[in-house]
């Protein structure tokens, strides 16, 4: 896992985290987040093949993670945005995505 982001489940909420500017390669999940606050992420170039933003809450089927992951303004690994073909991907709805980058952190 690239960057972890965890309040164990439903513990003391994470407040103000803001992840920008990383490259993330190599990983399952480039930046996975269990906190019931917002967590914003932007600038990033996330090429891990993956999941790019997994909400770690989703994928245990947790209920008591209730934040927001604000993931606009990311590359995904390739021009057409989350699960695109060849781009990462995001594991729960609550991930906003939308605008993204489409070119790599840098090269814009």
């Amino acid at each position: 896992m690239g960057i972890n982001i965890n309040s164990g489940d439903g513990g003391s909420p994470v407040r103000g985290t803001v992840i920008s500017q990383n490259v993330i390669s190599d990983e399952d999940i480039d930046i996975a987040v269990n906190t019931p606050s917002e967590v914003d992420i932007h600038l990033n170039s996330l090429l891990g093949g993956g999941i790019g933003v997994g909400d770690v809450c989703a994928l245990d089927g947790s209920s008591v993670c209730t934040g927001t992951v604000d993931a606009t303004e990311n590359y995904w690994g390739c021009p057409a945005g989350p699960g695109g073909h060849g781009c990462t991907t995001i594991s729960a709805p609550r991930i906003l995505w939308t605008p993204w980058l489409q070119k790599p952190v840098g090269n814009h």
